[in-house]
Order: structure tokens, then C-alpha cells, then sequence
């Protein structure tokens, strides 16, 4: 049987590292991906995925990736259930990681960041250079 995913999608956060009580590193995310067609408005919606990277994998994603990067994620579909404090069970979906790759460079990733206004400053400001 095979249990494997790939998506491509934006991270919605900055990934946060914590270290588990055996010493492990994990990461938990959440990726947006798109849906492949429009809904009856014309407008493309998005999913919204959690997923795990554990290890060095989870430490070079929180050095290189942000909120907005985008990435393609390989990795298997988990399932598992827990019960609360009130009783209540809870079922959850994810993904864990098992590899990715950063889909856009550092420098698209942090102009993409910058708001119209500062990109037309800095318009203004190197059409003031020319000597024409």
C-alpha cells in the first residue's frame, strides 16, 4: 500500500521549532494550497493543511522559510485521536514531512513582502538617480 502526498502551497506563519521530551526537534505548520477549480463566483478557494517536519528537516525549514514561502512538501497522511480533559475525542489529519523544497528564492520571497508604497519609493528614488 502507498501513503504518499505532495502539495504545493504558501506557509501561513513563520514556522516555530520546539525540542519533544526525547530530545527531538519538531515543527508544526500549516500550508494553504489551492484548490484546483473556481467555485460559482470565479474565485479559487484554499485548503488549509497541517503538517510536521521533524529533525534537521524542521531546523532548515525554520532558518529559510516564513510566513508566505512557498514550498512543495512530500510527505505521508497520519490519522489519530485523542480525548480532551472533558472527554471530548478529537480526530486529526496531518501530514508529515519528509521532505520539501523552497519553490521561490529568498529575494522574490521578500519583495513579495513589501507593500506597493515602499515599491514605489523605491521607483521614485532610482528614477531620481538617472542624469536624463
Amino acid at each position: 500500500m502507498i501513503n504518499r502526498v505532495l502539495l504545493t502551497g504558501r506557509l501561513t506563519k513563520d514556522p516555530e521549532i520546539r525540542k519533544i521530551s526525547n530530545g527531538k526537534n519538531v515543527a508544526n505548520c500549516r500550508v494553504a494550497v489551492e484548490r484546483r477549480y473556481k467555485n460559482a463566483e470565479g474565485e479559487r478557494q484554499a485548503d488549509f493543511l497541517d503538517f510536521s517536519v521533524w529533525g534537521k528537516l524542521a531546523e532548515t525549514l525554520v532558518s529559510y522559510a516564513g510566513k508566505g514561502s512557498l514550498l512543495a512538501i512530500e510527505g505521508e497522511i497520519r490519522s489519530r485521536n485523542y480525548d480532551d480533559q472533558n472527554g471530548k475525542r478529537h480526530f486529526l489529519t496531518e501530514i508529515i514531512c519528509t521532505s520539501f523544497s523552497f519553490l521561490e528564492s529568498k529575494a522574490i520571497r521578500e519583495m513579495r513582502g513589501k507593500t506597493n508604497e515602499q515599491l514605489k519609493t523605491e521607483i521614485e528614488l532610482a528614477q531620481a538617480d538617472l542624469p536624463f
